[in-house]
């Protein structure tokens, strides 16, 4: 976005402990007993949103995440600063916006949306849990290969 000459922005929609029964909670590999942080984050571009994140946090890998630094600093920012991983995991999807999503992402309900979900580990320790939404009409993926022969 910046290469193209936009102004990126970030807000904090919403942060908290995450629920026992948090379905991302699963997603992570996470028990019921673990403490988590849970936050909904919106990226924008020139005032548009550009990015919904949802995004579990495992505190017995980040032991210093509070929702203080997150007012202002993005958590991917923040993880990138004070957590280590050692693996990622991508899975790239597309799925149709609800109400809610697209109130967020300024789109209509039932817009494709392109969805990215990124799992990170430090060796065994689960870290985080993030789902990227994008509205689908604004981007694409492009990749470069040559036989690895």
């Amino acid at each position: 976005m910046q290469r193209e000459g936009g102004v990126y922005s970030y807000r904090l929609l919403d942060c908290a402990m995450a629920e026992p029964d948090w379905s991302a909670r699963s997603d992570l590999g996470l028990s019921a007993g673990t403490p988590a942080i849970r936050m909904l984050c919106l990226h924008l571009c020139d005032d548009r949103p550009f990015q919904l994140e949802e995004r579990l946090i495992n505190i017995e890998a980040a032991p210093q995440i509070t929702c203080q630094p997150l007012e202002t600093v993005s958590p991917g920012q923040w993880l990138l600063a004070h957590v280590p991983w050692t693996e990622a995991k991508h899975m790239i999807s597309a799925q149709n916006a609800d109400r809610k999503l697209a109130d967020h992402l300024g789109i209509d309900p039932g817009k494709a949306c392109l969805v990215v979900e990124r799992r990170t580990w430090n060796d065994d320790v689960p870290v985080t849990f993030a789902r990227f939404w994008y509205p689908g009409g604004d981007h694409a993926l492009e990749g470069h290969f040559h036989p690895s022969w």
